[in-house]
């Protein structure tokens, strides 16, 4: 057994040596997304905060990367089911052979620059289009070479084009018969516009030709093409990757051209939520439709949580064999049941509770039999404690109601039936991590709820953990006693500095921070007032505030659009903690007769403020209140007394 660097801070996407280390680390859970939506027959669009597996799952569709795919499934269990996955989303045919090339073209700093030549917009953005056609033809051609493994460039003459009358091709284009002639073409139109941009001289020639249209979107269309004469038989996909990259009139261009030009070719692009402007922001994060797809990949997730728990315990998985060149389950490594170290504490903190619950409810005849279980419990250590702390918090919740409604005498006399589901069983091993600083955030579960649906931030913080581990290991060797796993409270620990490290990080990366800070805080520390009550009121806490659905309206349609308004700071602030995934949203709650604008704190924030992980408690609020709380601070106090 062998101890590898760190592979959690592989990122898939990243330019790994070989196709075969990348399928390695893929995990075909993330593919669930496609079985949601139509993406042979639609505009699909992929969004994301950054990590959030756009360009992974562009690359897995790439050509060398499917050809490794079916050359591996013969002898490597993980390739088989990769490649029984793809499959059943039509990448493969029934024979095992691959039916896309998917060329990737992603957006670098080149095409920013076309900004700053000394062009008129129009001439600009014609530039750009042209200089993205150009792209496009490219890395379609080479991806079509691949998947067929013909020789790059040189087989491109065993490509021929129909040229179909239907489709919107220029007519200077019209006349080339082979793929060869438009690759000799394509490469000589890219060399002219590069050595303008790249030219030391500030003017560009206004007389170099660019385009109005994507006409590449239609030039590969599968009834375009042949090969050796014979019909096309794999589809070619566009991918667009990393959209957020480009300037603000060059995204918009491109995206509304795709979006209103529906393709013939199958066309797909990735941007972050920061590319988006205040309205896209503030809508419905993913919508499907006949001819386009929206996905925000966050979003996805966080209805199926689930889904994305056993997604991350695959990725984890698979890093932790590369590490090991051995098959472990990371969650192995989290154990759940505290250390000795809390042995002590436990007993005291048990004979603590179970004394305030006989004192305060005892004497109360309807109370006494509940009392007698837990007296009488076969659970030990941990477990009997947090049935202690779930009996206190039922007992003040029911008596307080009592009281409200019966005479004292029928409260000592009736009998109760006390519900004690999870969510309050929850919000006693927070009681207990804010009373006694017995641990609460650890397992792989609470990983899983901290990453927020994000992958990367997932990765991030069990790459921390597995340095820990893969100390351990070292250790181990040397010393067998040695312990590999790490305790609940050495989990919290690490989990707890990767927070306060991300929290300082936050301040250069993310725009009008102050102000983002302010609100956040505002934010968290009222959710922690409303959470650390002793009757657990919406157990097991809340992470949330809403605003109604009106109000966003109101901020999307007049405050975002006027700096001076009283809420304009606000409402960017707002924007920016969605852009840069510090709050998470859902839209058209209905309660209370209302429908409302919820938003969650992301959850590794969640425990800066000691917040449940939960997905769903939050309390209404106007924004006049976040107003005031954002120019005037706050000062909630823990309401949490026994």
């Amino acid at each position: 057994m062998r101890v590898d660097v760190n592979p959690f801070y592989t990122r898939a996407s990243d330019n790994i040596d070989t196709e075969d280390r990348f399928i390695k680390l893929f995990s075909s859970e993330i593919l669930q997304i496609f079985k949601e939506y139509p993406i042979w027959n639609a505009v699909n669009v992929l969004r994301s905060s950054p990590g959030g597996g756009k360009t992974t799952l562009f690359k897995i569709f790439t050509p060398k990367v499917l050809n490794a795919i079916k050359v591996s499934r013969s002898h490597d269990d993980h390739a088989k089911e990769l490649f029984g996955a793809l499959q059943s989303l039509d990448i493969f045919d029934k024979k095992g052979q691959p039916i896309i090339a998917a060329g990737l073209t992603a957006f670098n700093t080149q095409y920013t620059t076309l900004e700053y030549l000394d062009l008129n917009e129009t001439q600009k953005i014609r530039l750009f289009c042209s200089l993205l056609n150009i792209r496009i033809i490219l890395s379609s051609l080479k991806a079509i070479c691949e998947i067929k493994e013909l020789g790059f460039p040189r087989d491109l003459r065993r490509v021929s084009i129909n040229q179909e009358d239907s489709l919107d091709i220029p007519i200077n284009l019209r006349q080339l018969k082979s793929a060869n002639e438009l690759y000799e073409w394509a490469t000589a139109e890219e060399e002219k516009i590069c050595d303008q941009i790249d030219s030391i001289y500030p003017e560009i020639n206004p007389n170099l030709k660019g385009g109005d249209t994507l006409y590449a979107l239609d030039f590969f269309s599968q009834n375009n093409l042949k090969i050796d004469d014979k019909p096309f038989d794999v589809k070619v996909v566009v991918m667009l990757d990393d959209v957020h990259n480009l300037s603000v009139r060059q995204r918009d261009f491109l995206v509304k051209t795709i979006v209103d030009k529906r393709p013939h070719v199958n066309t797909w692009i990735s941007e972050r939520l920061k590319a988006l402007t205040m309205d896209e922001l503030l809508s419905e994060g993913s919508k499907a439709g006949r001819d386009i797809n929206f996905i925000v990949l966050e979003n996805f997730w966080a209805k199926r949580h689930s889904q994305f728990e056993k997604f991350a315990r695959s990725v984890a998985n698979l890093r932790v064999e590369i590490a090991f060149d051995a098959k472990k389950e990371f969650a192995r490594f989290l154990p759940t049941k505290m250390s000795n170290k809390y042995t002590g504490i436990i007993e005291d903190a048990i004979g603590t509770v179970s004394s305030r619950v006989k004192q305060k409810y005892g004497s109360i005849t309807k109370y006494q039999a509940e009392i007698k279980v837990r007296e009488e419990s076969t659970e030990e250590g941990y477990e009997r404690l947090v049935e202690w702390r779930t009996l206190e918090i039922l007992l003040f919740r029911d008596k307080n109601k009592s009281q409200t409604t019966l005479a004292f005498a029928d409260l000592e006399t009736e009998a109760v039936e006390l519900q004690d589901g999870s969510d309050v069983k929850i919000a006693a091993q927070l009681f207990l991590n804010e009373e006694f600083k017995i641990p609460f955030y650890f397992g792989i579960s609470t990983l899983c709820r901290l990453a927020s649906s994000n992958i990367e931030q997932f990765l991030n913080i069990a790459g921390e953990l597995f340095d820990i581990v893969l100390e351990n290991w070292v250790k181990h060797v040397v010393n067998a006693n040695h312990e590999l796993m790490l305790s609940p409270d050495k989990q919290e620990e690490v989990i707890k500095r990767i927070v306060n490290k991300k929290w300082k990080e936050l301040n250069t990366s993310v725009p009008q921070f102050e102000d983002v800070k302010k609100l956040l805080d505002a934010i968290g520390t009222y959710c922690s007032s409303e959470t650390y009550v002793p009757n657990a009121w919406n157990s097991p806490g809340i992470n949330g505030i809403a605003i109604t659905m009106a109000e966003r309206k109101e901020i999307k349609d007049s405050y975002l659009k006027d700096k001076n308004h009283p809420y304009y700071k606000l409402s960017k602030c707002l924007a920016i903690c969605i852009a840069y995934n510090l709050l998470d949203f859902k839209l058209n709650y209905k309660c209370k007769g209302k429908e409302w604008m919820i938003l969650y704190i992301n959850r590794i924030y969640c425990v800066k403020y000691q917040l449940p992980l939960n997905n769903g408690k939050f309390k209404e609020r106007k924004l006049k209140d976040l107003l005031v709380w954002l120019n005037s601070g706050v000062n909630f106090q823990k309401k949490l007394k026994v």
